[in-house]
């Protein structure tokens, strides 16, 4: 299943979702308590913060994808690979004081296995891709005087705006008597951001074009970028997209009347040298709720500047950890939005591994730090953290993987030094858990260990407190093509784990095996993470499983794995990579 994410729950709270998606997301809200327990964590952290836009106060800590892999190749040289996932989840207080407050936003991770949804669950699938339709160009952009993007965009957008790379757009089209707006675009080799708008006839800010975005996100395009000759520009990964939208990230800014839409563009190109000169983005809107019309707009983007900015500085420092973990820092890039680094890492076939870093400055400061995104919220390490970044962070080589990762700007006077932290490697394990059904039905409580870790198991029960209770989604739902919902049949199992100090802070579930006494496999799981914490260096658990289909319960459940993941904590190397102008 795919928990909200913190723009629906935006949306959400400023009652901006049509009357089937409000419904989907509080159907999600009262059967997911993980994304309840999110959401009052962000409430508190409201408290405790001058920060007033959600943009500028989310967490570094967001991003989610799992462990990843890599190569010693020239950094050009790129072949796609599809890393695991684990999406965030939320938590919550209650509806009433989540719509009455804007939220400061902070992660956890969750390991989701099969594809469906565990309840309606209002998708931001926003996905950029592209067509061939040729349209008029507007006039060349021009420097912004009073920026949105300045004011409202994450701080390394803000921060390019600030240092003259926004341009002045202001193309316009009107159908219907509703007009949408381009006003300006900040743009890199890195990433783009665009403000835009869509009023009514009255100038009225309306939010129908997010909408529209989320309900065409497995049909064609709305957004398409072109070089200056009309080539269309595809991303590698998405040549065979099923979303065409879902890489646009989206964000309504209620009081301005203004959206931000913000994609990376670091994966149209396997070398960051030939971004061109110009890009063109092109919009292709037929179509806004309810209303057929026709808005097309063509922007050019002026990449010049952006680009004479951009500083690259090889490394190339290797080191094998005592792990037998073989990195190679290869470079890191300086952009106006950003900074980009570039590490290879060698994998023996069939093997996860992953690690920790922090940059640090001549006085020992840290500047910015990478962690595993399955690490859990509460134990990870990331800070300077590009939230939105959604290409994905590793990419497969011959002999590994080739990892990304994106930092808001780093002041580049400073010299920098990569200091690696830890080391998260997979190792045996021997849990066998072996859960009768009778003993389940009775409430019974049934505990298993394995090398330090504890884990419990019994019967599911429905929070009788719920927060949210909307007639006729109880249990478990999947969102359908069309935005209808089917009630799941299955069993649902409630479980608890302790980890030892040892074991990394990443879901255990993601190695389970769950079969019955006759050696039967149930492969069709959902895990929901209600609860995490991290106390004493041991990773907490608290979740339910779904195994659905499952209406005829068997003598025995029997969850078994042979691999868990080992944080090596404290890896002494470390090396310098940049001296500071």
């Amino acid at each position: 299943m795919n928990c909200l994410t913190q723009r629906q729950l935006i949306a959400y709270m400023e009652d901006r979702l049509t009357p089937v998606n409000k419904r989907n997301v509080e159907s999600h809200l009262d059967h997911c308590t993980h994304c309840q327990h999110q959401l009052e964590q962000w409430i508190d952290e409201l408290h405790q913060t001058e920060e007033t836009m959600w943009k500028n106060s989310l967490s570094p800590n967001m991003d989610q994808k799992i462990i990843q892999m890599l190569s010693p190749h020239p950094v050009r040289v790129l072949n796609p690979a599809t890393p695991s996932h684990q999406p965030p989840a939320w938590k919550q207080r209650s509806i009433t004081i989540m719509k009455r407050m804007t939220l400061a936003a902070a992660a956890l991770t969750i390991v989701v296995s099969g594809g469906m949804l565990v309840s309606p669950t209002f998708s931001s699938y926003v996905h950029a891709a592209f067509t061939n339709s040729p349209i008029g160009k507007a006039d060349p952009v021009a420097p912004v005087s009073n920026s949105f993007l300045q004011k409202l965009a994450d701080k390394g957008i803000a921060q390019a705006a600030k240092n003259g790379f926004a341009q002045s757009v202001d193309v316009s089209a009107t159908d219907q008597g509703l007009t949408f707006t381009v006003h300006e675009v900040v743009a890199d080799p890195l990433r783009i951001s665009i403000a835009a708008s869509l009023k009514d006839k009255n100038g009225k800010a309306l939010d129908s074009f997010m909408s529209e975005m989320v309900s065409r996100s497995n049909k064609e395009p709305l957004i398409i970028i072109k070089d200056k000759q009309g080539n269309i520009l595809i991303p590698s990964k998405e040549k065979n997209a099923q979303y065409p939208n879902k890489q646009w990230d989206h964000s309504m800014f209620v009081d301005n009347g203004v959206m931000i839409l913000d994609r990376e563009l670091r994966s149209y190109f396997d070398d960051v040298n030939k971004v061109p000169d110009e890009l063109i983005v092109e919009f292709n809107i037929k179509q806004l709720d309810d209303i057929k019309g026709n808005w097309k707009l063509s922007v050019p983007v002026d990449m010049k500047k952006a680009k004479a900015a951009m500083k690259t500085h090889e490394i190339n420092k290797a080191y094998t950890t005592p792990q037998g973990l073989k990195l190679n820092v290869k470079q890191i890039t300086f952009a106006p939005s950003g900074v980009e680094m570039v590490i290879d890492r060698a994998l023996a076939a069939n093997e996860n591994n992953a690690y920790s870093y922090e940059l640090v400055n001549d006085k020992g400061t840290a500047v910015a730090a990478w962690d595993s995104t399955a690490v859990i919220y509460e134990a990870n390490k990331r800070s300077n953290v590009i939230r939105d970044v959604k290409w994905e962070h590793t990419h497969s080589t011959e002999s590994g993987a080739r990892d990304f990762h994106y930092f808001y700007p780093i002041d580049e006077s400073q010299n920098l030094t990569f200091k690696l932290g830890s080391v998260y490697t997979e190792e045996a394990a021997a849990l066998t858990a072996k859960l009768d059904t009778n003993r389940l039905e009775k409430k019974e409580v049934i505990t298993a260990k394995d090398q330090g870790d504890q884990f419990t198991f019994k019967k599911y029960q429905k929070d009788p407190n719920a927060v949210v209770d909307f007639e006729g989604y109880d249990g478990h739902h999947r969102v359908n093509d069309d935005g209808t919902t089917t009630k799941l049949e299955g069993y649902d199992l409630a479980f608890e784990a302790t980890l030892s100090p040892d074991t990394a802070a990443m879901g255990p579930y993601q190695y389970w095996t769950i079969t019955d006494e006759t050696g039967k496999k149930y492969e069709d799981i959902d895990y929901l993470i209600n609860k995490t914490e991290y106390k004493n260096d041991r990773a907490i658990f608290e979740g339910t499983i779904f195994l659905k289909n499952l209406t005829t319960l068997p003598k025995q459940l029997i969850i078994t794995t042979e691999k868990r993941m080992v944080e090596h904590k404290n890896v002494e190397w470390e090396v310098p990579i940049y001296a500071g102008k």
